[in-house]
């Protein structure tokens, strides 16, 4: 495939990605700290619990630097804070505290709002062809995730 091919399905996928982030960014209350980073961290720990920041990078595909610093982030915030791993006391997990449980769900609940009233304009045959290429989408990128 052309460089140039590539070029435009990267540079549409980032602009999929800015635009599912509106809704976040113009939230009252929710711009001071929500950036897609954070929020990728905080879907990270709600669904798999406490994490390594080494798994937490893993998960979100960032460098630790990165990581960490998102992670103090949360944890200034009150939404995060470190642990001691059960088995390895060496190791630091970070959990999401309940303030931090209760963010992501306003943050979710914030992205359903706006995403069901922008879907809610589209006419049935439009609405098809979203589903359709999402889904198509979600099957390449698992493929693409499969040869990884």
């Amino acid at each position: 495939m052309n460089k140039n091919k590539i070029d435009i399905i990267i540079d549409n996928i980032l602009s999929i990605k800015l635009n599912f982030f509106k809704p976040f960014i113009n939230a009252k209350g929710l711009h001071s700290i929500i950036t897609p980073g954070i929020y990728y961290v905080l879907i990270a720990l709600d669904k798999h619990g406490p994490l390594s920041m080494s798994h937490i990078g893993r998960e979100v595909s960032m460098s630790k630097p990165n990581v960490t610093a998102l992670v103090d982030k949360l944890i200034c915030q009150g939404l995060a804070e470190r642990i001691h791993d059960e088995r390895d006391r060496r190791i630091i997990n970070i959990k999401l505290t309940k303030k931090g449980l209760k963010m992501k769900k306003e943050i979710d609940k914030t992205f359903e709002n706006h995403t069901y009233q922008k879907l809610s304009s589209l006419s049935d045959a439009e609405f098809k062809i979203l589903s359709d290429s999402l889904c198509n989408v979600r099957n390449l990128l698992s493929k693409i995730q499969k040869t990884e």
